[in-house]
């Protein structure tokens, strides 16, 4: 649900990404912190949510469509289905694993 309300969207795709060796090519994101122990990035420019980073974690969340045109990203988890809008299909092929 959280996602849904921050990006005004019933889904937001994410793909995960090591910490270690992460280099910003075109400036670092505007933080934000949305929730005690997360924050998201904006880009600077735009306002646009572009990533989320956990404290603690060793990877950053980042949108799917701030890579562009991703191709070769295929879905492995689906999290938050139990309030997915009833009219969005599930995605195929993956399941719901704990919220990390």
């Amino acid at each position: 649900m959280e996602c849904q309300s921050l990006s005004g969207a019933p889904m937001m795709g994410w793909g995960s990404f090591p910490l270690d060796g992460l280099a910003w090519s075109s400036g670092e994101p505007s933080w934000h912190c949305t929730w005690p122990d997360s924050k998201r990035g904006l880009c600077p420019n735009c306002g646009s949510q572009v990533c989320a980073l956990d404290d603690g974690a060793t990877t950053l969340a980042r949108t799917l469509s701030a890579l562009g045109n991703p191709p070769d990203l295929v879905p492995v988890n689906q999290s938050f289905r139990e309030t997915a809008v009833p009219w969005l299909p599930q995605v195929p092929g993956t399941c719901d694993r704990p919220h990390s």
